[in-house]
């Protein structure tokens, strides 16, 4: 579970993409990637944002859909074709002046590993690999790109004790 110890550090919200905010499969068939992303995933990550909290893509892949989807829920940053995500990390750590324990990072693959051993809030989709279950904190019960970013999300603001506040305005 996310401790709210660890959840009230966090000013940061860092994705892989596919496998996480997408199933991980990529269609081919035109001259772009086709790749579906998950509606609440996203309204979720725009609660992020009300929230204060920086929030953005760090992605081995390339793809004009990473892009799109980023700037459509207005994301902070979308860093692609990445070959080292630790190095990347780094660099966002001295970009934004976060403290890796102020990061949470969501990744379903060991190329997340470097990344996730860092951070302070660790977190797997559910389909992930099982050699990330040494460094995670959270493993979440929906599949990349079905609502596991939503539901790590909810769960995040919730320990931080921003998810009524942020509520409130559907709840009149």
């Amino acid at each position: 579970m996310i401790s709210a110890e660890k959840a009230k550090l966090v000013k940061a919200v860092i994705l892989d993409v596919d496998g996480v905010l997408t199933d991980g499969r990529v269609g081919y068939g035109g001259p772009e990637l086709i790749k579906f992303f998950h509606y609440r995933d996203g309204h979720w990550l725009k609660l992020a944002l009300r929230a204060g909290l920086i929030v953005g893509l760090l992605s081995g892949r390339a793809s004009r859909a990473n892009r799109e989807r980023a700037a459509e829920l207005g994301l902070t940053f979308v860093r692609e074709d990445v070959h080292d995500k630790l190095e990347e990390f780094e660099k966002l750590l001295r970009e934004y002046d976060l403290k890796p324990e102020e990061c949470f990072y969501m990744g379903d693959d060991v190329i997340d590993l470097p990344v996730l051993k860092r951070v302070g809030v660790p977190v797997a989709v559910a389909d992930a690999v099982p050699e990330l279950d040494e460094a995670v904190i959270y493993r979440t019960t929906a599949p990349g790109g079905h609502g596991a970013v939503c539901e790590a999300i909810r769960l995040l603001l919730k320990a931080r004790g921003d998810l009524d506040g942020l509520l409130e305005r559907y709840r009149r």
